[in-house]
């Protein structure tokens, strides 16, 4: 997954609050404090799942049949739920006793089943819940049509990661239990339905209410609740490799299809990096409307990316190479809780960048890519890491999450923090041979789950196997310390050097007689040829050098915004990252012009990665403050559900 988020209020209390002496076991820890599912007596293996669209009153109805299997004695059975309306259930085929405990605002309600007495170890269960979704589920967004590209018809999108499934399906709503599984949706006629499945056909139904379609799919290999996801809405799709579609509503499918054409490439490189074949099948990447939260999200056989990726010139698509690498590492290979989400994210950024490196055809090429990235990830990280503040618990690699919503400890720590680790083990055993371990790591951890303690010890006895001495290694300090990484890692700044250079110009003084409102010598040709990501850079740099614009007095540039501009085409890029970073560099330096285009941008899209920052930054400014209230109020229904809450909090609206 790709996005952004921040820790909220209540996280940091709770965990400050928590026990110093529970961190000594943080690293081994399997015990997953975000379900209340009972895991460890009963697991479950297949699911079949019916889903009956209800976009009249965004309700889904809904059946979850279970095949289980007791790992020890138990009379109940235990599932994770949010608000969902249990109508009966089913053990064996006979109705079953079933009890709701006491809701928690994150973690929902637990369910809990009677089962039959004598239920001795290895016996086979099968348990169905019939049941309904609430119209407020934070699992799913219903989208109005005025809210889609066609603004024609209706569309439906889930997003389950991280714990959010509970509220879209009865489950055990944890990273370590995994599960293929069936299922039917059933929609009106003129829509389609897509899962994280391989698609096994679709027919017409009729009923009394007019026409309807059901569409089946079939997922065989086991996967964790929140990589659950459906969609629903008028869709096409084009082909764009041998085992890759595009879709999107009609209206954007082409430019979808220009934008990701690349896509089989970047799966064949992973699957040449890592030495093993892609086994999800399909790999289909969903175009969503605007409000989804993500850049991206790796759900098998369908990839969710959000509509800012579309740029007219590819120069955002590798974000689709992330979400590649988490075929990998992530879906074939998953933390076995949150707290190890540093496992899903490090690995993958990692893979990410070798695939991008990959694509800019090897060698010293490819290495200047992987470095400039890594040197912006770095960038990503010290931003957080200074919000967040240093000694804040979490910016620890395994964070402590005992009653904090994994939504509100998400940020850049479990990915540019993760991938720094990996980075920094890569030189102690060299390039070609940590490839080599990749291989051997993805062989050994394929189709299971691992805490941090499983890494370590596999990675040790991998180096002494092969006499490597990692016994520089300061593993408590990488995973169980706050702050900044504890070894600096070093990347060639060979295509960031303009970036900065050029930045410092604008930065500068004026000289003697130059206007204040241009540099000397300034030209479109400044930036010529550049890529997107230099770009990027040229402003990131600006950004960090500018600071915070209440902190200190703003420095020349604030009167050469508009000359900057106007050479550079900013404002006009259709680049989001681009624009992202432009709109707060003029917010930072209290530009006004840059206002109405910062809220065409916020209403734009949905993208929390961008949203929440321009919210936080306007909000920041005294005599914008208003403006930030207004548009989150207005434009509150249009933001999904995970976006409108923790901007809610940002603004001071919640807690």
């Amino acid at each position: 997954m790709r996005g952004s988020a921040d820790i909220g209020a209540s996280a940091v209390l709770a965990l400050r609050s928590a026990p110093k002496a529970a961190m000594s076991d943080a690293l081994s820890s399997r015990v997953d404090h975000c379900t209340r599912s009972n895991v460890d007596e009963v697991v479950l293996t297949h699911l079949s799942l019916t889903l009956d669209v209800d976009f009249e009153h965004k309700v889904l109805k809904a059946c979850a049949s279970w095949t289980a299997t007791v790992l020890s004695p138990t009379t109940k059975l235990i599932l994770d739920t949010k608000a969902l309306a249990v109508e009966r259930v089913t053990v064996g085929g006979e109705p079953a006793k079933f009890a709701f405990g006491d809701a928690h605002e994150a973690f929902g309600t637990a369910l809990t089943i009677s089962l039959p007495e004598g239920l001795a170890k290895g016996a086979k269960l099968s348990v169905a819940v019939h049941y309904a979704t609430s119209p407020e589920s934070s699992a799913l967004q219903w989208l109005p049509k005025e809210c889609t590209a066609g603004k024609k018809l209706p569309y439906l999108f889930s997003q389950c990661q991280a714990i959010h499934a509970r509220a879209l399906i009865p489950c055990a709503d944890t990273p370590s239990a995994k599960f293929t599984y069936d299922a039917e949706v059933i929609v009106p006629e003129w829509a389609t339905a897509l899962m994280s499945a391989v698609s096994s056909g679709s027919k017409r139904k009729g009923g009394p209410e007019g026409g309807a379609t059901s569409f089946t799919f079939e997922q065989t290999t086991p996967i964790p609740s929140y990589l659950l996801a459906v969609a629903v809405g008028q869709l096409e799709a084009r082909t764009v490799g041998p085992r890759s579609q595009v879709w999107s509503e009609p209206s954007m499918v082409e430019a979808v299809a220009y934008e990701f054409a690349e896509t089989e490439t970047f799966v064949a490189a992973a699957e040449q990096i890592t030495g093993h074949a892609y086994v999800w099948g399909r790999y289909d990447i969903l175009c969503l409307p605007p409000s989804f939260p993500y850049g991206g999200m790796e759900n098998p056989c369908l990839t969710f990316v959000t509509p800012t990726l579309l740029a007219g010139d590819r120069s955002l698509a590798d974000v689709v190479a992330h979400e590649v690498a988490h075929s990998w590492t992530g879906n074939l290979i998953t933390n076995h809780t949150w707290e190890h989400f540093w496992l899903n994210e490090g690995w993958t950024v990692w893979l990410e960048r070798k695939i991008k490196g990959h694509m800019k055809g090897g060698g010293a090429q490819g290495a200047a890519h992987y470095d400039f990235s890594a040197i912006s990830g770095v960038k990503h990280l010290a931003d957080d890491v200074a919000h967040f503040g240093a000694s804040n618990p979490l910016t620890h690699m395994v964070p402590q999450l005992r009653d904090v919503d994994p939504d509100d400890a998400f940020s850049s720590v479990p990915y540019e923090k993760g991938f720094n680790l990996i980075h920094y083990l890569s030189t102690l055993v060299g390039a070609e041979a940590f490839e080599a371990f990749a291989r051997a790591y993805v062989d050994h951890f394929k189709f299971k789950t691992l805490t941090s303690a499983d890494f370590r010890t596999f990675f040790m006895e991998w180096c002494r196997a092969r006499e490597v001495d990692a016994s520089a290694v300061d593993w408590e300090t990488w995973l169980e310390q706050p702050g900044m990484p504890p070894v600096t890692n070093s990347f060639s700044n060979e295509l960031g050097a303009a970036c900065s250079a050029l930045g410092d110009r604008w930065l500068a003084p004026a000289s003697e007689g130059e206007p204040k409102e241009t540099i000397g010598g300034a030209r479109p040709a400044d930036v010529e040829g550049w890529s997107s990501g230099q770009l990027i850079a040229l402003l990131e740099h600006m950004l960090e050098k500018v600071g915070d614009a209440d902190a200190v007095p703003p420095p020349p540039l604030a009167s050469r915004l508009a000359s900057l501009d106007a050479l550079y085409k900013l404002s006009a890029s259709r680049n989001a990252e681009v624009r992202f970073r432009w709109q707060r560099l003029c917010i930072k330096m209290r530009a006004g012009f840059i206002v109405p285009q910062v809220v065409d941008f916020l209403k734009s899209q949905g993208r929390m990665k961008f949203t929440r920052p321009l919210f936080r930054d306007l909000f920041a400014w005294p005599e914008q403050k208003h403006v930030a209230l207004e548009t989150f109020t207005a434009w509150a229904e249009n933001y999904h559900p995970i976006c409108r809450q923790m901007v809610s909090k940002d603004l001071g609206l919640t807690k």
